[in-house]
């Protein structure tokens, strides 16, 4: 495939710090190191100034008049504008955006498509649920993605998720699964001295060691797992002083979670950090037996991919994202209730020798399936397909036909 100039759009970018912004910045060095051009367009973030934009691709920042501090997100007249005149000097041969939930990435599909023809794709990083104010809300999303041209799903529940908020609207247009990526070299297993380092960093020796790394929200329901643990504990009869919880991150279920672990008494083998950035992750991941995630909402968490990727098995949660990743009782296990998971946790701690095997076969779906050159083929695909039918609409239900059978 000959180079593209690609622009990709969103609210969400560096400095703020989450899944959709590591997945732009390793898809745009992705795709430079293959020979594309991939713009990121995106705005100012005023309010965590100053910060270096020192990366190997162009980021372009519009800055708008409204700008929501609380969500990361900016729209105006004047951004358009210039966003519109960008297009005019770049020449870009594609568009895609990120998140349908981003104001900036819906309005520079307008842009892209409705005022300077260059196709658009858009990835639905997460779910759109039943929201309050949906006969509102719901008609304005589907008005407003008019001008993409194919969906991109991280997820099979995603995918059904978008099929759903956008109905009838949604007409001949794919909705493609294609995942998150993740760099297999860098999140990779540790030497037999590596983990034995990770783990005395952290204070361990024989303990079995569970980690939960991510918000503390109501959604990533951290709060609960004390009560799953105390469950685990009860009904595998594994000796609590033989157990190590590491919990990683922030949020305003945290107080509720620092509560309840001393209510349950799995305080007493718990560690809590705050925020830790992803650059020192990788020893955490060695260090631990098991990954906990209990999350009801996943889309595709970037934390279950390193965690497969680093060779350590997930107990987590089946309606979500996690069921694209994890194969259960192969790579990890999967549940449909907190009552559930916690049964799965007390099976691990009656026999722990099956998270190694288990650690194994993830590491090698996350090869398989996730690494970045599996998911760039894929994505790149989309683009020539896009691109493709832009210019020839009449044969566009018949690869989408295709699209459908292949996805």
């Amino acid at each position: 495939m000959e180079s593209l100039k690609i622009a990709i759009a969103s609210d969400w970018f560096y400095p703020k710090i989450g899944g959709i912004e590591s997945h732009i910045d390793e898809l745009a060095r992705n795709l430079s190191a293959i020979g594309h051009e991939p713009y990121v367009i995106t705005h100012d973030y005023r309010y965590m100034k100053p910060y270096p934009d020192s990366f190997p691709y162009p980021v372009v920042r519009f800055s708008a008049a409204l700008y929501f501090r609380k969500y990361h997100a900016s729209i105006g007249i004047s951004q358009l504008m210039k966003i519109n005149e960008f297009y005019k000097r770049a020449d870009f041969d594609i568009t895609h955006i990120h998140s349908i939930y981003s104001p900036l990435a819906v309005a520079v599909s307008k842009v892209s498509r409705g005022i300077r023809n260059v196709p658009v794709v858009a990835t639905n990083h997460s779910f759109y649920g039943s929201p309050l104010l949906d006969p509102i809300v719901g008609p304005f999303v589907r008005y407003n993605l008019r001008r993409v041209d194919t969906f991109i799903a991280v997820s099979t529940p995603v995918a059904e998720d978008t099929r759903e908020l956008m109905g009838r609207a949604l007409k001949n247009r794919p909705v493609v699964v294609i995942p998150n990526g993740i760099d297999v070299k860098k999140w990779r297993l540790p030497e037999t001295e590596e983990r034995e380092k990770a783990r005395r960093d952290i204070g361990v020796r024989d303990e079995l060691v569970i980690l939960y790394l991510g918000r503390m929200t109501e959604r990533k329901q951290a709060h609960r797992i004390p009560f799953m643990i105390k469950k685990a504990l009860e009904e595998s009869g594994f000796p609590k002083k033989k157990l190590r919880l590491v919990m990683i991150g922030d949020g305003p279920m945290r107080p509720l979670l620092e509560k309840n672990l001393v209510q349950t008494g799995v305080g007493e083998v718990a560690e809590l950090y705050g925020f830790m950035e992803r650059g020192r992750l990788l020893p955490v991941y060695w260090a631990a037996d098991v990954v906990l995630m209990p999350g009801i909402l996943e889309a595709f968490p970037v934390v279950g991919l390193e965690a497969m990727a680093t060779g350590t098995p997930i107990v987590g949660r089946n309606e979500s994202g996690l069921s694209d990743m994890v194969v259960h009782g192969v790579t990890g296990l999967l549940a449909d209730s907190e009552e559930g998971m916690a049964r799965n946790l007390a099976e691990v701690l009656r026999n722990p020798e099956v998270l190694a095997d288990m650690g194994v076969e993830a590491r090698k779906r996350a090869e398989k399936e996730f690494s970045w050159e599996v998911i760039l083929r894929r994505i790149l695909w989309v683009y020539r397909f896009t691109m493709e039918a832009g210019r020839e609409t009449d044969g566009r239900y018949l690869m989408y036909r295709l699209m459908r059978r292949l996805g």
